[in-house]
């Protein structure tokens, strides 16, 4: 893989037993906002403190049951390029010891792994829309990037909240008072 593909550290996906509780701890201690928030089953909360980050931790209430409150979901690493993380792709693909899949959130094209402890990593790149979270569904990472983009933008477009990433930015930061 080498050292080409730098990795930075995006956020944290945490289980919980009480969303509302959680909410207020982060918010009212922390100082992070709720930028998104699921409904019904899918309840999960979106909290940032960054001016340039959706969310840098997800609050989880149960979704698809692999840990109990107090246990950690995921950790999030991003990648610069969709070449960067074809270039992930392709060394997953060559093992046969690591499961992962490939997926988007329309925001980002992803792949969840386990790592060989079965630690559960994404390692993602942004695309270039904002749309409300949660969303999920799975992508080809074969496909050419024209493609990839074009299948994407299909699936995303009628969703809530759809629309340019940089607009979703600028209104997100608007929301931050920076600090010198």
């Amino acid at each position: 893989m080498g050292k080409s593909s730098n990795l930075t550290l995006s956020h944290l996906e945490l289980r919980v037993a009480n969303v509302s509780k959680m909410e207020r701890f982060y918010t009212d201690v922390l100082g992070f906002v709720s930028t998104d928030r699921g409904k019904e089953k899918n309840a999960m909360v979106f909290l940032s403190r960054s001016p340039d980050e959706h969310h840098q931790i997800v609050l989880n209430p149960g979704g698809d049951g692999a840990g109990s409150p107090g246990a950690l979901d995921h950790i999030a690493l991003r990648v610069a390029s969709l070449k960067a993380l074809r270039k992930i792709y392709g060394a997953l693909k060559a093992r046969n010891d690591v499961s992962y899949e490939t997926v988007s959130h329309g925001t980002t094209w992803s792949i969840y792994m386990r790592d060989p402890e079965g630690n559960r990593v994404e390692v993602f790149t942004d695309t270039p829309w904002h749309v409300s979270q949660p969303v999920r569904f799975e992508i080809d990472l074969d496909l050419t990037d024209e493609d990839l983009v074009r299948r994407t933008e299909e699936t995303i477009r009628a969703r809530p909240g759809f629309g340019p990433a940089d607009a979703w930015k600028k209104a997100h930061r608007s929301r931050f008072e920076i600090e010198s």
